[in-house]
């Protein structure tokens, strides 16, 4: 799989750095055969026949892991199918470290992406739900979750299934309308349950806001309005969570943002994995 994406046009394969071959001219780097080398390829100089590694300067330069299998890691990760012991036994890797390392590589590529391409979702005629959800100690203290609770807030876009989730400090009006003006745009239709912080949405012109009563109804019987998809939105990366075993407090935030990134990717999350590391790590 590596080495069609990488000869299809997937990654750079050729150095652009200008570096003198001799006292003449630049090197005339080409794609070699080799097959002696883990990788099977190296390049090498036309004119003085030197040659340097394919993973001089890219993402992959520290690993000691055959391509094939770094972008059949990087494939499973992207599809989900990447629990410890389906990657150590379909690519004979018998690291656990070396997995579990490569696997926060790609959820830190997800993040990334967020960094560089700052999300809103939402606009005219776009219904927004928003919610809170609380990640923390389980209820008798059973299972291994994080060592303190905290509060997230997120919302979702029923239209394009975008969405977004951040951790809070506190769920108070000061806190959360700044977030939902950062990451709603005007125009967007909120629909939320009755938590007091939203109050002040009623009265501001760039949002129609409605609600559902929650200690009545989970789905307002007049209006329809309900929070299922947002709740469902957070289900789902609590279930991911709980796959794990819980997951350490540092690391919350960027399970989140991958969370984000493959409800936007998710036609084609190892294509736009790969598109986004060579943004990241220029050849």
């Amino acid at each position: 799989m590596g080495w069609a994406f990488i000869l299809g046009g997937g990654l750079p394969v050729i150095p652009k750095t200008i570096e003198q071959c001799n006292e003449f001219a630049n090197h005339d780097w080409y794609l070699a055969k080799l097959t002696r080398l883990t990788d099977g390829f190296t390049f090498r100089c036309r004119r003085c026949l030197g040659t340097k590694s394919i993973r001089n300067g890219t993402f992959f330069e520290l690993s000691h892991l055959p391509l094939n299998s770094l972008f059949e890691l990087m494939y499973y990760c992207s599809r989900q199918q990447d629990s410890l012991d389906h990657l150590i036994h379909e690519l004979d890797i018998g690291s656990t470290k070396t997995v579990v390392d490569w696997k926060n590589f790609c959820r830190d590529v997800c993040a990334e992406y967020f960094l560089r391409n700052p999300v809103q979702i939402g606009g005219p005629g776009h219904i927004v739900e928003i919610d809170e959800s609380c990640f923390g100690k389980r209820k008798y203290q059973r299972g291994c979750v994080l060592r303190a609770q905290q509060w997230d807030f997120g919302g979702v876009d029923l239209q394009t299934k975008e969405c977004f989730m951040v951790e809070v400090d506190q769920r108070d009006a000061l806190t959360l309308i700044p977030i939902i003006q950062q990451f709603i745009r005007p125009g967007s239709i909120i629909h939320s349950d009755q938590w007091r912080a939203y109050n002040s949405l009623q009265n501001d012109p760039a949002y129609v806001h409605f609600t559902v009563n929650h200690s009545v109804n989970f789905v307002d019987p007049v209006t329809s309005v309900h929070t299922q998809n947002i709740e469902n939105s957070w289900m789902r990366v609590k279930c991911r969570q709980k796959k794990y075993l819980g997951i350490h407090r540092t690391l919350l935030s960027s399970y989140l943002q991958e969370y984000m990134w493959r409800q936007k990717f998710g036609e084609t999350p190892f294509k736009h994995l790969v598109e986004q590391i060579t943004q990241i790590y220029p050849v």
